[in-house]
């Protein structure tokens, strides 16, 4: 993913999620949006985008990963923590691993 996209001319924040390990049931959503559950085989990659609030409440989206023998949650974009402002990348292995974007 390359490049800002923007809808009706407010840029938006695309996130890319590769899987590096078995097929986990995957689940992603804020506080108002859900966007599904899905599973991805190995080396395949999921992306969702989404706009910033513009009023000023940070934006949070996080992820269940269903593996084999656990359930775990992560916080796939945080406002407050990520430096991705338009184009966030996370491998997943363990635990998500975020690359250089």
């Amino acid at each position: 993913m390359v490049g800002v996209e923007s809808i009706f001319g407010i840029e938006t924040t695309k996130v890319r999620m590769t899987n590096k390990i078995s097929s986990p049931l995957t689940h992603c959503k804020d506080k108002k949006h859900d966007d599904g559950f899905y599973t991805l085989k190995t080396g395949e990659n999921h992306r969702f985008k989404f706009i910033i609030d513009p009023f000023g409440v940070p934006s949070l989206w996080f992820c269940s990963f269903n593996w084999t023998g656990g359930f775990h949650y992560f916080d796939i974009y945080s406002e407050k923590r990520d430096l991705c402002t338009y184009d966030c990348t996370w491998d997943y292995e363990k635990g998500p691993c975020k690359t250089a974007s």
